[in-house]
């Protein structure tokens, strides 16, 4: 193991812009995870593990020195520089240093798939996500002005998980939503708005079926909700306006493969 008790060491400083950085994730093609639960998911996921950054009052040691036999290099940080380094109010002393995967997204026939246009809030997708590997969703296909799938926000609220369903970020939702119509897809765009069909009216009875949902504060993009094949809501109370669009993919996700579960 190897101790730094620097800020200013290379590793330490790179960590950091990992944390916060997208554009320096892309370009390293790195990521950062936090906590033991999550690091773990993700090498049980074959997610390539380069470095495990462990605080000197983590309880961890013996699984640091576990990855270290496995070829792992771990550092060790006094706990105030680590303390420098972690997004998380209660850490358990562990940062796990991660190669990003390499994209292996193909549409499948008879396939169920989510597709997201401009989430925002990391918080949002990454229950998202979850939600979508809970219900055995086929993959998703998020707009690239999306928020960055590397967030260590999303990695820690998908559990490390982020990586257990395919994920493509595409430029251009429109074309995606044209193959899929090519592959006899059923297209659901979910709206707010009582013109559209109720949920509990939707027959989703169709062998290949792709749901759009849209940005937590605008909705679906006019020219994508017109390519759709069919609009569904949510029924709420007239008093609430909306539902967080992670709420609502969870709901809707329910209804849709209730049948198998």
């Amino acid at each position: 193991m190897i101790k730094i008790t620097s800020k200013n060491n290379k590793l330490i400083k790179s960590v950091n812009k990992l944390m916060v950085d997208k554009k320096y994730r892309h370009l390293t093609n790195l990521f950062v995870a936090e906590s033991y639960r999550v690091i773990e998911t993700l090498v049980k996921n074959k997610i390539k593990i380069r470095n495990l950054i462990i605080s000197s009052d983590s309880k961890y040691f013996q699984i640091a020195k576990d990855y270290e036999k496995n070829g792992i290099d771990v550092v060790i940080l006094p706990n105030i520089i680590y303390n420098s380094l972690t997004s998380l109010a209660n850490s358990d002393g562990l940062i796990g240093v991660f190669n990003k995967p390499k994209d292996k997204f193909n549409i499948s026939k008879n396939g169920k798939y989510i597709i997201l246009d401009r989430i925002q809030n990391p918080g949002n997708l990454g229950s998202i996500i979850r939600t979508a590997v809970g219900f055995k969703m086929s993959g998703l296909i998020i707009s690239n002005d999306s928020v960055d799938l590397y967030n260590p926000q999303i990695i820690r609220a998908t559990m490390g998980n982020c990586f257990s369903i395919p994920i493509k970020f595409v430029t251009n939702l429109n074309d995606i939503i044209d193959q899929l119509h090519e592959q006899e897809f059923k297209v659901y765009a979910t709206v707010v708005s009582l013109s559209a069909k109720k949920l509990n009216n939707v027959d989703f009875n169709h062998n290949s079926i792709a749901i759009v949902f849209g940005n937590e504060g605008n909705g679906l993009k006019t020219d994508i909700l017109k390519i759709c094949d069919e609009a569904i809501y949510i029924p709420i109370d007239s008093n609430i306006n909306s539902l967080n669009v992670s709420v609502a993919v969870g709901i809707i996700l329910y209804q849709l493969c209730k049948q198998y579960l």
